[in-house]
């Protein structure tokens, strides 16, 4: 585009759709492929958050596109639930089936990540009759009103208020504060396995299994929202299978679409059944969409047929030594190192200056992201197709941002 059309664009961004962040956006984009977003004036930016965690297998992978145009050219949408079959819906329920531990063999698909955690909400509540639900410091889950009810940050919470009624909040990692608070009222626990929004934090390895001796012990549900770290982010197909435990309920969004908007709520067929009674407890209209249905299971099968669950995790390892190089070389300005596949953050010092940096990173036309729970804290989740070369390309742009004090 002519620099006239690019400004007139990011004028009219601002004019016809509501805003949430002040000010101009500072890229239009054109078109984007594997870790590279083009910018409608030219620029080739290195995407190290992918979409935040939703482009696990690379932006517009050919795979998905071929999927896609094949769905659309058949049907874009039937009533999705309650009166047809939609064997795409089926097709990519079986595969998440196949790889979910023991019996967390059924899904409901949604279209979102918030969409899932409402309904695992609204599930835990049905089927165990309890009112309350337990979460925890620093986490996230969505912006609606249940799940926005179970997101700690006040800031966010305090002007919907009043939401859903005795959800307490207790200190991630902390066994002793969740066995004070889970009791008779409890319908589930819900958990990031991971804690995304927080900073990538990774709890210790007694935690998960403990939470769910503990939700076992005083009849709650184990819900785990695996809406980021799903999907082989973190180098398993949910980050929770790296403490061998099975939750009661799994919700799924980002990546499980292959880019397009999917999410899923993964539990037994017996906890499930609470839905059908009475009929249509549940529902929805877009959630499983087919042509949606379609990308997730090309993006399905090329993280599977490709490696990429290994590739997260010997990539993710690689990243991290390079992260760690380079805060080797400037201890001041860089500090805490967390990741865990190709799931990563670093604490930026001082706290105040982690958005220069992120703004200095994108000067020099490389992505990365701040954290919503984390002041100071930048994310670096690229694509798990990332290569070494561009691995290499980020650190190098890093390091020259500390190097000539850009940020």
């Amino acid at each position: 585009m002519e620099k006239s059309e690019v400004v007139s664009y990011q004028n009219r961004f601002i004019k016809s759709l509501a805003q949430t962040v002040p000010g101009l956006k500072e890229l239009v984009i054109e078109e984007a492929s594997g870790c590279i977003v083009r910018t409608a004036d030219g620029r080739d930016m290195l995407d190290m958050i992918s979409g935040i965690t939703v482009n696990n297998i690379g932006h517009s992978h050919p795979a998905v596109v071929k999927a896609v145009q094949e769905q659309i050219g058949r049907y874009a949408h039937i009533n999705v639930y309650g009166r047809f079959v939609l064997p795409e819906q089926v097709d990519i329920a079986e595969r998440l089936a196949r790889v979910a531990p023991g019996d967390l063999n059924v899904s409901f698909l949604t279209s979102t990540g918030t969409e899932a955690n409402e309904g695992a909400l609204k599930l835990a509540r049905k089927y165990t009759g309890r009112p309350g639900f337990v979460s925890f410091e620093r986490s996230f889950h969505g912006r609606t009103f249940g799940s926005l009810s179970v997101s700690w940050k006040k800031v966010y919470r305090e002007p919907f208020e009043p939401l859903l009624p005795g959800v307490r909040f207790v200190p991630f990692d902390d066994l002793d504060a969740v066995d004070r608070v889970i009791d008779e009222t409890t319908a589930a626990v819900i958990v990031e396995s991971v804690q995304g929004e927080a900073g990538v934090r990774i709890p210790s390895a007694d935690y998960l299994p403990g939470l769910q001796k503990l939700c076992n012990k005083r009849g709650a549900l184990l819900i785990c929202d695996e809406v980021q770290g799903g999907m082989g982010r973190s180098g398993r197909w949910f980050s929770f299978e790296h403490w061998g435990i099975q939750p009661d309920i799994v919700t799924l969004a980002k990546a499980l679409g292959g880019g397009l908007p999917l999410g899923a709520i993964l539990s037994t067929e017996k906890i499930f059944s609470t839905f059908l009674n009475p009929p249509l407890s549940h529902l929805t209209t877009f959630g499983g969409n087919p042509v949606c249905c379609a990308a997730a299971i090309a993006a399905f099968d090329v993280i599977e047929n490709e490696g990429l669950l290994d590739r997260s995790t010997e990539l993710g390892k690689y990243l991290r030594e390079q992260l760690e190089s380079v805060r080797a070389q400037f201890p001041e300005r860089l500090g805490d190192i967390r990741g865990l596949g190709l799931w990563c953050a670093f604490d930026v010092q001082p706290a105040d200056c982690a958005q220069k940096v992120s703004n200095a990173l994108e000067n020099r036309d490389v992505i990365v992201g701040s954290m919503l729970n984390s002041e100071g804290t930048l994310r670096v989740a690229p694509p798990l197709v990332v290569t070494k070369e561009e691995i290499d390309r980020f650190i190098h742009s890093l390091r020259e941002v500390f190097a000539n004090n850009e940020a």
